[in-house]
């Protein structure tokens, strides 16, 4: 459900911020609104290997990038 939140919050940001999604090219914005997207509708179709390579792989360097990403949108607002 996690992985739907954060797919859900990075669709709303590429719809409503594009040019902060731009500045942060680095984050994977269109990967995490597929996997929202993969999990959402897939119902029986999800690998299950994948959503777990994202949890070991793709969410700790996510993770590591939102720091800056996060303080980059403070000093915007």
């Amino acid at each position: 459900m996690s992985l739907i939140i954060i797919g859900e919050a990075a669709t709303k940001v590429m719809d409503g911020y594009a040019d902060f999604v731009q500045a942060h090219a680095q984050v994977p914005w269109r990967g995490m609104r597929g996997m929202r997207n993969r999990i959402a509708h897939g119902y029986f179709d999800i690998n299950l290997d994948v959503v777990w390579a994202t949890v070991q792989t793709a969410l700790p360097e996510l993770l590591k990038q939102l720091p800056a990403v996060r303080n980059a949108a403070n000093e915007s607002s």
